[in-house]
């Protein structure tokens, strides 16, 4: 036979099962508006039947129920959401940055406007169809110095802005080091805080949404693959190394390379890192392809305009009539490359020493006419002009801009999606936890009520009955 008190124990432990649901739906509701936080339930399971071997039935002793036990609280999570929803964080954090570097490098250019490169050669070639005009002006000369000055210095500009772009592009590599090992620290805190909360049998949910986040975090940064292990623990690994195991993390750290750049690896064997994604690997991709590509194009135009002006120059007269072969002002530019690109010292000091002449005497303009005319000539690669290289090069990362701007908004579109299944799956609604909430306020009145029915009973045990004779 059960005890007399079994009543309550019953009620007892509908009263104990409503009160966690209660504290658990108040807690859902206090996280509604928490960026991460995963809806809780708990899990309620009758109790272990108690035996009733002096009642037997059809198949053995009778058992009846022993009430209800809050088994556990569980997060309403679906894996391969969070999954879904850490990669395309990562994807976008990506192709954000290279959105982003392209757009800055499209700055750098500054085309379509008065002050781009194309402006500047359109000028240059422009005095030099003027100094065909006018061969003996000093003033046309001086300003075909002026505008050959500007070129030089615009092309000068463009290669200390790329490569400032990459050192800047550099410098957020070396910082995310810092960063990387951070989060990786918290993430094995976390992962030995998970750890001892389970084997204790505690709630360790709130745990594995911080975990969550700051695994979304580190996806951002590069394409980290997740492994859950026992004990709610979970292991980080970028490409085939662990990053996280455990409680245990291995750091990574930032080494200057002969090239002065910086290339992470990991601090214990100093193996670089296997960066398949993340905004690491699109900066990464910006600073030693993208970039240097755009600068090697670009020194190829200076090199081209340098070489191929300098070669119809040395062929001319000055304004004196002379040769300028083998004299100072026989090269028009100095330099090789748009880093050193300029204009021949000797002739920005005396613009006389411009080759107009092809040396048929006064108002001669026949080699002026000659460099104008390279304008029109398909010196690159023998298919193209400088112009239209330089409009290749330009539109070509213009095309890239847009390429990479709608990249980064059919993964936001993505992404939105993903986060809208995992909002109805793991979010916080309001209206449905009220009505849990009320659900577990009336049974927990219900129980509270066969409490007091109990007691009523007992009551009637103990102090009404066998009442006769006293």
């Amino acid at each position: 036979m059960s005890s007399t008190f079994f009543g309550l124990q019953i009620a007892l432990s509908g009263l104990r099962a409503q009160r966690q649901v209660l504290e658990t739906t108040g807690h859902n509701i206090a996280n509604a508006s928490t960026p991460g936080y995963t809806r809780q339930r708990v899990l309620l399971t009758p109790g272990v039947p108690h035996t009733m071997p002096g009642l037997a039935g059809p198949v053995g002793a009778l058992m009846k129920g022993s009430g209800v036990e809050a088994r556990e609280i569980t997060r309403v999570a679906d894996l391969f959401i969070d999954a879904q929803l850490r990669e395309q964080s990562g994807v976008l954090a990506e192709r954000k940055q290279a959105s982003q570097t392209v757009s800055q490098v499209e700055g750098i250019f500054g085309e379509p406007g008065e002050e781009g490169l194309g402006a500047a050669m359109a000028a240059f070639w422009n005095a030099w169809e003027e100094l065909t005009l006018n061969p003996d002006s000093l003033a046309v000369r001086q300003s075909l110095v002026y505008e050959a000055d500007s070129l030089a210095g615009i092309f000068n500009r463009l290669s200390r802005q790329l490569e400032s772009t990459r050192e800047n592009l550099d410098f957020e590599i070396e910082q995310s080091a810092a960063a990387v090992n951070r989060i990786s620290a918290a993430v094995a805190s976390i992962n030995a805080r998970i750890a001892r909360a389970t084997a204790a049998g505690m709630n360790a949910n709130d745990l594995v949404d911080e975990r969550e986040r700051l695994i979304t975090e580190l996806r951002s940064y590069a394409d980290v693959r997740v492994r859950l292990e026992d004990g709610g623990r979970a292991s980080l690994f970028i490409g085939n190394r662990a990053l996280v195991m455990g409680d245990a993390y291995n750091e990574i750290e930032a080494e200057t390379t002969a090239t002065g750049h910086h290339l992470l690896v990991w601090k214990s064997d100093a193996q670089p890192l296997a960066i398949g994604g993340g905004k690491l690997a699109s900066m990464l991709q910006m600073r030693d392809s993208y970039i240097p590509r755009l600068a090697a194009d670009l020194d190829a135009l200076a090199a081209a305009i340098v070489n191929e002006v300098n070669a119809r120059h040395a062929a001319g007269y000055d304004l004196d009539g002379n040769p300028v072969a083998g004299t100072a002002f026989e090269a028009f530019f100095t330099g090789t490359s748009m880093s050193d690109m300029a204009v021949n010292p000797a002739i920005a000091a005396q613009p006389k020493g411009i080759a107009a002449s092809a040396g048929s005497g006064e108002g001669d303009a026949e080699n002026a006419r000659a460099i104008a005319l390279l304008r029109q000539e398909k010196t690159i690669a023998g298919a193209y002009t400088f112009e239209d290289y330089y409009r290749s090069v330009v539109a070509r990362v213009g095309i890239d801009v847009q390429a990479m701007d709608n990249e980064v908004k059919n993964t936001e579109v993505l992404l939105n999606q993903i986060e809208n299944w995992r909002e109805a799956v793991s979010g916080v609604y309001i209206d449905e936890e009220m009505v849990r909430l009320q659900e577990a306020q009336r049974a927990f009145q219900a129980a509270a009520r066969a409490i007091t029915v109990m007691d009523d009973a007992l009551n009637t045990i103990i102090n009404g009955m066998g009442i006769v004779g006293r």
